[in-house]
C-alpha cells in the first residue's frame, strides 16, 4: 500500500511546495491582486450579522467561505498568542487576512491535483493518474491562480468533481448520483457562476444514454430535471442574497454582462456584410488568446499541440468520466471564448480535465508498445516533455513572486527618507489608484488631478511614478514633460534584471509574468522617486 502511494503523495508534496511558495507576494501592499481587497472590503458587515456582501461578482458562498476560514484561523491562532477578530483586522491587518485566504486558495489548489489523481487513475489506471496530477502540480497557470484569495481554485476543483459525478451518474443512471452530481454543481456554481455550464454535459450524457429519435431524446428526462432542480436549489440556498436582494443582482448582472460578452466600440462607417461582421466579431473574441497565451503559455507547447487530439478521441471512444470531460472542455472554451475579455485565469477550472484527457490519450498511446522497458522509457520522455516547459515556468513565477514588490520598496525607503510633512503626488494611475505605492505615516497624498502640473498649486514636495508596461502604470506624457526639469531623482526601484523583459496580461493589474519571467526578479512596476525643486 505504501509503495503504491509514494508517487502520488511525492506529486501532491510538489504541487503544496509550488503553491505555498511566495504565498506573500506584494504584501504588505493590498492591491498585489486588487480583488482581494475589495472582497474582503465586502464582508465587513458579515461579524454583525449581515451576511449580504451586496457585491456579486461572486455568489455568497465564496465570501463566506474566505469569513469563516478566516474566523477558524484567527480562533487557532489565539490558542497561543493574541489575535484580534475579524472585524479589528479589516480596519488594522488586511495583508493578514489576505495573505489566510489565499493559504485557503493554495489548499484548495493542492487538493485539486490530489483529486486529478484520483479521478484518472480510476478512469485510466495509475500511470494515468500520476501522470495528470503532475501535470496539474506544474501547471503555471494553476499554480499561479492558487495564489490568490479569488475563485478559480475553487472553481477548478468543483469542476472536476462536477465532472467526475457525473460520469458515474451517465454509469449508473440512479437517482443517488444524480442527486450527488447536483448537489456539486450548485455548490461550485456558489463560488463562481460559470460552473452552472455543467449542465450542458449533463443534458449530452442524458440524450447519449437514452434510446429512440433525437428530437425525443432532447427533451430533458425525469431524472435530468432532478439533477438540474437540485444544482439549481443548491445553488440558491448557498447564495441566497441572489434572491433576497434581487434589485441590485440584477442591476449588477446587466454591468458584468456588458462588461464580459459586450463587443467593443469601434469606428463609424457602413454597415459590413455578414461574412465580415462575423469576421470582425471573432477577431475582437477570445478564442484565439486562450489558445495563443492562456493554453499554450499556461500549460506548455506539448500539451497545446496534444489537447484537440486528446478531446477528440475521448468524445469518439472515452469512457464516461473521459466523454464527460471533454464534452465539457469544449463547452467552457465556446463560452469563455465569445468574450473579447483576454485573461487566461478564465481557462484555469479546465486545467485538470485538460491534464485527464491527455494523460490518457499519452498513455493509452504509449500501452500500444509491446516491449515494457521500451514503453516505461516512452512514457517517462512523454512526462518530461509535458512538465518541464510549465514546471520551470512555475519556479520561475514563484522566485518573482516571492521577492518583495518594488511598490513595497519603495514604500520603506519612503518611511526612513521623507521629512515629516512631505506633500507627495503619485502618478502613473489612471483613474483608480491601482497600482500607486502606499504612502508613509507623516506623508500627504497630494490631491494632483489625473494630467495637472500644478505642483505649487498643490504644495507638492515630492513626487512617486510608476511605469510599466501594463496600462495601469502609464505617465501621461504632456505633463510629464512639463513637470520633468523640476524633478531630482531620489531613489529607484526597478523589477527587472536588465531590460525590460516578461510576459503580462494587458487586462490585468498584476505585475508578476505568467510566462517569459526570465528578466524579472520581483512583482510591481518600474518605481521612482523625486524631489521637486523650487520654480526657476
Amino acid at each position: 500500500m505504501i509503495r503504491r502511494a509514494w508517487l502520488p503523495l511525492s506529486i501532491v508534496a510538489l504541487a503544496a511546495a509550488l503553491r505555498l511558495w511566495g504565498l506573500e507576494q506584494s504584501l504588505p501592499f493590498v492591491n498585489g491582486r486588487p480583488d482581494e481587497r475589495e472582497a474582503l472590503a465586502r464582508m465587513a458587515g458579515f461579524p454583525s450579522g449581515d451576511l449580504n456582501p451586496h457585491w456579486f461578482v461572486y455568489p455568497n458562498l465564496f465570501f463566506w467561505t474566505i469569513w469563516l476560514w478566516d474566523g477558524a484561523v484567527l480562533a487557532v491562532t489565539r490558542l497561543w498568542e493574541p489575535a484580534a477578530d475579524f472585524a479589528t483586522l479589516l480596519g488594522s491587518d488586511l495583508p493578514r487576512l489576505i495573505l489566510y485566504g489565499r493559504i485557503l486558495s493554495a489548499l484548495v489548489g493542492t487538493a485539486t491535483v490530489a483529486l486529478t489523481y484520483a479521478v484518472a487513475a480510476r478512469a485510466a489506471g495509475r500511470t494515468a493518474g500520476a501522470l495528470a496530477a503532475l501535470v496539474v502540480a506544474t501547471n503555471v497557470l494553476h499554480v499561479r491562480d492558487s495564489h490568490a484569495m479569488k475563485s478559480e481554485s475553487f472553481l477548478a476543483l468543483g469542476t472536476l468533481a462536477g465532472v467526475a459525478l457525473l460520469g458515474r451518474w451517465a454509469s449508473s443512471r440512479t437517482r443517488r448520483d444524480a442527486l450527488a452530481a447536483g448537489v456539486t454543481i450548485g455548490v461550485t456554481t456558489a463560488f463562481k457562476y460559470t460552473a452552472i455550464l455543467l449542465l450542458v454535459p449533463a443534458w449530452l450524457l442524458d440524450v447519449r444514454a437514452r434510446s429512440g429519435a433525437l428530437l425525443h431524446r432532447a427533451v430533458p428526462s425525469g431524472m435530468l430535471i432532478g439533477l438540474a432542480a437540485t444544482a439549481l436549489g443548491t445553488f440558491l440556498v448557498a447564495s441566497p442574497f441572489l434572491v433576497l436582494d434581487y434589485p441590485n443582482v440584477v442591476a449588477e448582472g446587466r454591468l458584468y454582462a456588458r462588461a464580459v460578452y459586450e463587443s467593443r466600440p469601434h469606428a463609424h462607417g457602413p454597415a459590413p456584410s455578414t461574412i465580415l461582421s462575423a469576421v470582425q466579431w471573432l477577431r475582437t473574441r477570445a478564442f484565439g488568446y486562450h489558445v495563443a497565451v492562456s493554453l499554450r503559455r499556461g500549460c506548455g507547447f506539448v500539451l497545446t499541440v496534444l489537447v484537440p487530439f486528446a478531446v477528440v478521441t475521448a468524445l469518439r471512444r472515452g469512457a464516461p468520466v473521459l466523454w464527460t470531460a471533454a464534452a465539457y472542455v469544449v463547452v467552457h472554451y465556446l463560452a469563455i471564448g465569445a468574450s473579447p475579455v483576454m485573461l487566461a485565469r478564465y481557462l484555469t477550472p479546465i486545467v485538470p480535465l485538460l491534464a485527464i484527457l491527455v494523460a490518457w490519450f499519452v498513455v493509452d498511446l504509449l500501452g500500444r508498445i509491446q516491449a515494457p522497458a521500451l514503453r516505461a522509457a516512452a512514457t517517462l520522455a512523454a512526462t518530461v516533455l509535458l512538465v518541464a516547459e510549465p514546471a520551470r515556468a512555475s519556479v520561475l513565477y514563484d522566485r518573482i513572486a516571492a521577492a518583495t514588490d518594488t511598490r513595497v520598496l519603495a514604500t520603506r525607503w519612503m518611511e526612513a527618507n521623507l521629512p515629516q510633512g512631505a506633500v507627495v503626488a503619485r502618478l502613473g494611475s489612471f483613474i483608480f489608484p491601482i497600482a500607486d505605492p502606499d504612502l508613509p505615516a507623516g506623508a500627504t497624498a497630494a490631491p494632483l488631478p489625473w494630467g495637472d502640473t500644478n505642483l505649487d498649486g498643490y504644495g507638492v514636495t515630492h513626487v512617486v511614478t510608476h511605469q510599466h508596461v501594463l496600462p495601469f502604470s502609464q505617465l501621461v506624457p504632456q505633463q510629464w514633460n512639463a513637470i520633468a526639469p523640476r524633478l531630482r531623482l531620489l531613489a529607484e526601484f526597478s523589477p527587472y534584471r536588465g531590460r525590460p523583459g516578461g510576459g503580462f496580461e494587458r487586462e490585468d493589474a498584476y505585475y508578476v509574468p505568467m510566462w517569459d519571467g526570465a528578466a524579472v526578479v520581483r512583482p510591481g512596476p518600474l518605481v521612482r522617486v523625486w524631489a521637486v525643486e523650487p520654480a526657476p
